[in-house]
């Protein structure tokens, strides 16, 4: 009996600490299988992959037109470039640029090459390069325009990246300025830029019956300007793009070496189909007012421009 009894007191010790002991390796298991909470943001990971440097190049078709008036030789007369010589009418040329964006920096190159032809009469007496002709005279002309441009940018404002307001808060995802995977909804740069840009005008005309004219000068403008840039990650609003952004440029300097000034302008839409790759439609503007050895040109170049632009 009083082995029983042992055995029964023994029971009551053994079984509570067995069940203890199963209640707290289930609870063991059931952390250990429970799914991980997501863990917060890297904001100083963010950064780093906001300004590691990224590699665009645009490649696209400009249709512009050239405009402008042009007086050649002593008491040259002024000719305008579509009435008196039709010259201006729009044609397709080829287009690039190449732009490295590293922080707050971004550096452009881009350039173009333009060739202008056109047959029209005089409609009154006409002194060009020396050369008189009379009114009624045809007048076979030829302009070429080739330009390259060099261009640094630093973004003094970037609000968005700065947070500076509840929404630019990348930490907190029911306001802050992140989609799902950490990239800004939302990114606005302004810009000062500091650019210099080389055009080359050829010129040609060949008055009937009369002789030719011809002239070939360069000049070198450095300018500046500012610009804005909007980028806008568009996956959670409109799932077929990626994202869509938008710039806009302007700079204005002086034309050395007998020139007076250019202005700059550029105005372009990228719509992206993937992260890297976008369509692109704008709207570019190169303006001049250029003399030399008794040579002037006040006019330019501008048209649209639609091209494709890969980013690395």
């Amino acid at each position: 009996m009083s082995h029983q009894l042992r055995h029964f007191d023994s029971s009551r010790f053994v079984l509570p600490v067995v069940g203890m002991l199963a209640i707290f390796a289930s609870a063991a298991v059931a952390q250990s299988t429970e799914p991980e909470s997501e863990p917060p943001l890297d904001v100083d990971a963010l950064a780093v992959l906001t300004d590691r440097p990224v590699l665009d190049v645009t490649l696209g078709i400009w249709f512009p037109r050239l405009e402008g008036t042009i007086n050649i030789g002593p008491n040259g007369t002024d000719l305008d470039a579509g009435d008196d010589l039709s010259l201006d009418d729009s044609q397709a040329i080829f287009n690039g640029e190449a732009r490295v964006q590293s922080g707050r920096w971004e550096f452009l190159l881009g350039g173009y090459v333009v060739n202008a032809t056109g047959n029209a009469t005089l409609t009154g007496p006409t002194r060009i390069g020396g050369l008189f002709a009379p009114a009624g005279t045809a007048v076979d002309s030829s302009v070429d325009v080739w330009s390259i441009t060099g261009e640094i940018a630093y973004s003094i404002f970037t609000p968005f990246r700065d947070r500076r307001f509840a929404w630019s808060d990348p930490v907190d995802r029911s306001k802050g300025n992140r989609t799902s995977d950490g990239r800004p909804i939302i990114d606005l740069r302004f810009e000062v830029l500091f650019g210099t840009r080389f055009i080359n005008l050829e010129q040609e005309y060949d008055l009937a019956g009369i002789g030719t004219v011809g002239t070939n000068n360069t000049w070198v403008s450095p300018y500046l300007g500012v610009g804005i840039e909007l980028d806008w990650d568009t996956r959670e609003t409109l799932g077929f793009l990626d994202r869509i952004a938008f710039d806009v440029t302007a700079g204005w300097g002086p034309a050395f070496a007998g020139g007076n000034s250019s202005l700059t302008i550029r105005v372009d839409g990228a719509f992206y189909v993937t992260r890297d790759l976008a369509l692109t439609l704008g709207y570019r503007l190169n303006d001049f007012d250029l003399a030399r050895d008794e040579t002037a040109y006040n006019g330019g170049l501008q048209g649209l421009f639609a091209g494709v632009r890969y980013t690395w």
